[in-house]
């Protein structure tokens, strides 16, 4: 009984922590979509509340992102308000097709770099869009984005963004009085707004829906991985997908804006305590009650403050992990992130992520081309009659190259034939491995641990090993789990079940 009384309060302080960070978000993201942030708003809570009861990662938080900002500029001005309403319906429609089709898992399949990519190129949208609200009122500008930094520096129990939107609305309403704020909120039940959806482009939309929808399933099912790590479970990654085409389907036909799992709000719920999915259920009706009593302090809140919200938010977005990494990385890792980025801005997401995942792949085949043997990797039991085995020790064996093709296979594997607390993963017939390969198995490797399970990497040929030295791999792991040869792996892995190793 007392553990469930913990859970509920982890989930009612997750679920009311996040709404705090989602409010200054969701008028940000709604005034700079062009749809006002009444639409933003709708947006987060409607499509969040839905998703959150019919996804299949409870502590999601959904949300406007600005992820999709880019697109969502675009589309308003070619077709209008209505216009992005109606791709939004259609966008939720191909979601839920996606889901029912069981193709949640495609994610998991897309290259670092693409990823890495597209997260950049989104950041640079998402930046460009702030920039005439943030020089309306440069004052207020720096002076939110000043303390924003000051509160990630020196306040991290506060929602940082809610910190400087504070700060800016004080001063100017003491101070500068600037005219640019979001005004009158004419928030009140939704209705729905086919009336202005402009069915006769039906076809022109279709496009925009796509992108919305890839970019929308995209960032949910990454947001929804990355929670999953935090708490060592395994998200529904289908009934995610009906999930988020249901919030997108609610939120257009209310006039709200598309939605999407959103990263930094679901981590804030995790952190914060949220467990389960009434975390989720609960931000929606908190940012309900926060609208509702708060809405004569919202609309004086200066555009500027938000502007400076978007701008550190879109910084802090970029894949910098990724992009220090391109020094170590073989040319062509640059080559597909700096591709994808630039494709992302001037044309659009989907044309950005197809065009690297085809470079990839001729990057894999042209791999494969001159690779000794050209099996995808996969584990399989190891005979290893040649070791003196313990009971609560088991090997893997892999074979082939390890390219991003593999990384799921190799996961989803692993997965199934893991039993014991102790693993030694055999490498000696892997050939190559690139950067993809090479991260993902660092961060199943950290999963597996944080499960409590000791894995041990043995018989790394010369090419595997140096690119897993390359990419950082080695120092995250630890240089004693990173054999070369496979009997130091086992006798080192063998040491970790004596009674003083066990002891230590």
């Amino acid at each position: 009984m007392q553990q469930m009384w913990q859970r509920i309060r982890g989930d009612v302080i997750g679920g009311a922590t996040a709404a705090v960070v989602a409010l200054p978000l969701s008028l940000a993201f709604g005034i700079a979509s062009g749809a006002g942030a009444v639409a933003g708003l709708y947006g987060a809570i409607f499509g969040g509340l839905v998703a959150a009861v019919f996804g299949g990662c409870g502590v999601q938080i959904t949300g406007p992102t600005g992820a999709m900002i880019g697109v969502l500029v675009g589309v308003v001005s070619q077709h209008g308000v209505g216009g992005m309403f109606l791709a939004g319906v259609l966008a939720g429609l191909m979601q839920v097709a996606f889901g029912l089709l069981r193709l949640g898992g495609f994610v998991k399949y897309l290259p670092q770099p693409v990823i890495a990519g597209f997260t950049n190129g989104v950041a640079i949208l998402f930046f460009m869009t702030a920039i005439d609200d943030a020089l309306a009122t440069l004052s207020i500008t720096l002076l939110t984005a000043a303390v924003i930094i000051l509160a990630l520096r020196f306040f991290k129990q506060v929602p940082e963004s809610l910190f400087g939107l504070v700060a800016g609305l004080v001063a100017n309403e003491l101070f500068i009085h600037s005219p640019h704020v979001v005004g009158e909120l004419p928030f009140h039940l939704p209705r729905l707004a086919l009336e202005i959806m402009p069915f006769s482009q039906l076809s022109a939309l279709l496009m925009p829906a796509f992108t919305i929808c890839m970019l929308g399933s995209i960032s949910a099912l990454l947001s929804a991985e990355v929670t999953d790590g935090m708490l060592g479970v395994q998200h529904d990654s289908n009934r995610e997908l009906i999930g988020q085409g249901l919030g997108n389907l609610v939120a257009s036909l209310i006039g709200g804006l598309p939605v999407s799992g959103a990263v930094a709000r679901s981590g804030v719920n995790v952190h914060s305590g949220g467990r389960t999915r009434l975390s989720s259920i609960l931000h929606a009706i908190f940012l309900l009650l926060m609208v509702l009593v708060f809405a004569p302090v919202v609309k004086r809140i200066p555009l500027a403050s938000l502007a400076a919200i978007l701008m550190i938010a879109s910084v802090r977005t970029a894949a910098w992990k990724s992009m220090k990494l391109m020094p170590r990385a073989r040319w062509q890792y640059g080559a597909i992130m700096t591709v994808t980025t630039i494709l992302t801005v001037v044309k659009d997401l989907t044309i950005a992520v197809a065009v690297g995942v085809v470079l990839a792949g001729l990057g894999v085949l042209v791999e494969l081309a001159f690779s000794p043997k050209g099996k995808v990797v996969g584990p399989s039991k190891v005979n290893a009659a040649d070791y003196s085995v313990p009971a609560d020790l088991q090997v893997l064996a892999f074979t082939g190259p390890l390219f991003f093709v593999g990384v799921e296979q190799m996961r989803r594997r692993i997965r199934a034939l893991a039993q014991k607390p102790i693993l030694v993963l055999d490498f000696s017939a892997v050939t190559k491995v690139d950067e993809t390969g090479a991260l993902a198995l660092q961060d199943f490797v950290h999963r597996l641990q944080r499960e409590g399970k000791s894995v041990y990497l043995g018989g790394l040929q010369r090419e595997p090993l140096r690119m897993l030295i390359r990419m950082g791999v080695v120092d995250s792991l630890g240089r004693r789990r990173v054999c070369k040869h496979l009997n130091s792996a086992m006798r080192r892995a063998t040491q970790d079940l004596a009674p003083d190793r066990r002891a230590e």
